[in-house]
């Protein structure tokens, strides 16, 4: 499972011309799905996710988690996130979880998130065509990655 992570000043989604979520001061998440990850990735996603201190504390150390600064997460499914473009100019997406694994474990993610938060986290729809507005704080960006425990073949 991968995680894309922005500390923003504010985010939105926006679908067919209408904006569908947005936040504040918080994390925008682009979240990407392994055809192999679990709730055990899942769960270790959410955890950092609210844990990590990129937020500044009072001597501007980033020292706080967006939990410890009341923030929000505008949280996104990014299958390209598992696009490869190592091999010709088109991007291999093979890597990526199908819509029927993927999306489930999307909708866990975001449950358990807003769970772990203290709040309703906001949220893109699964499998749209989404138009994404940022304002990046400091700029900040994190790519954070829990690779699935592959099954053996036998």
């Amino acid at each position: 499972m991968i995680a894309l992570i922005q500390r923003v000043q504010s985010a939105s989604v926006t679908i067919h011309g209408q904006t569908y979520a947005s936040i504040n001061s918080g994390l925008l998440i682009f979240l990407g799905i392994h055809p192999h990850d679990t709730q055990e990735e899942a769960d270790w996603i959410i955890r950092k996710c609210v844990r990590l201190r990129i937020f500044s504390d009072e001597q501007g150390r980033m020292n706080l988690s967006v939990k410890d600064i009341g923030g929000e997460i505008l949280l996104v499914s990014q299958f390209t996130l598992y696009g490869n473009a190592t091999k010709g100019n088109r991007p291999s997406f093979v890597e990526a979880a199908h819509p029927k694994v993927a999306e489930p474990l999307y909708d866990y993610v975001e449950r358990h998130l807003s769970h772990a938060l203290g709040k309703t986290v906001a949220s893109g729809v699964f499998g749209a065509s989404m138009q994404v507005s940022l304002i990046n704080d400091g700029p900040v960006t994190l790519w954070v990655e829990r690779p699935p425990k592959i099954p053996m073949e036998s």
